[in-house]
């Protein structure tokens, strides 16, 4: 990867997607299944984390393949597919996170502290018993709630899908200084958020 500006040729040239895509561009429907089975796994997982269990995540991903088939002529290699993908994929769930008054998330596992849950041993959160854990899992869906959609979905991105700044920045479009805006400031509001709740005890 470069470090400001976007990912280096090496890196997307040799990405089989974007060789697939290329394909597709000739109007190789066999490249395009193609391309759908090795990647239809990649859409459902972040509309799911986006968008939660219940949020038309089939339909949506196959618009998505749909969007990519219409628009291939338009489509130029600089980067990886997934980035190409997601971003598609990503304005499709925000649209229907606008539509339909915000559906609930999956929620990040994220500890009182901001930190993966899954990193922390249980030593570290004796409290965090099975029952304790589903009930903070739904305190931490009802804090992404209330953060904004751009910092929800780079703290998924993030998180979920390990993408780096420049990929993030690239899927909603702004710089990778942005990005790391975003990613500060919504951290520093789930904490926030996640701290009262933890006090609280309810």
């Amino acid at each position: 990867m470069t470090e400001e500006g976007g990912e280096d040729a090496a890196g997307w040239q040799a990405d089989p997607g974007v060789a697939l895509m290329l394909r597709v561009q000739t109007g190789d429907t066999a490249a395009f299944e193609e391309l759908v089975r090795a990647y239809q796994g990649a859409a459902f997982g972040m509309l799911r984390r986006i968008l939660g269990p219940r949020g038309a995540v089939e339909d949506l991903a196959q618009e998505a393949f749909l969007r990519v088939w219409r628009g291939r002529d338009r489509f130029r290699p600089k980067g990886r597919f997934t980035t190409y993908l997601y971003r598609v994929t990503y304005n499709l769930a925000l649209n229907r996170i606008r539509d339909n008054a915000r559906k609930p998330l999956r929620p990040l596992p994220l500890d009182p502290e901001g930190r993966p849950l899954e990193a922390a041993s249980p030593e570290e959160h004796p409290g965090l018993e099975p029952a304790d854990q589903e009930i903070w899992a739904d305190r931490i869906g009802q804090a992404l709630q209330a953060i904004p959609e751009n910092q929800r979905a780079a703290l998924v991105f993030q998180h979920y899908d390990g993408l780096d700044l420049t990929e993030i920045a690239s899927i909603l479009e702004i710089s990778p200084q942005a990005v790391k805006s975003l990613l500060h400031r919504a951290r520093e509001r789930l904490r926030e958020l996640l701290s009262a709740a933890w006090n609280s005890g309810k």
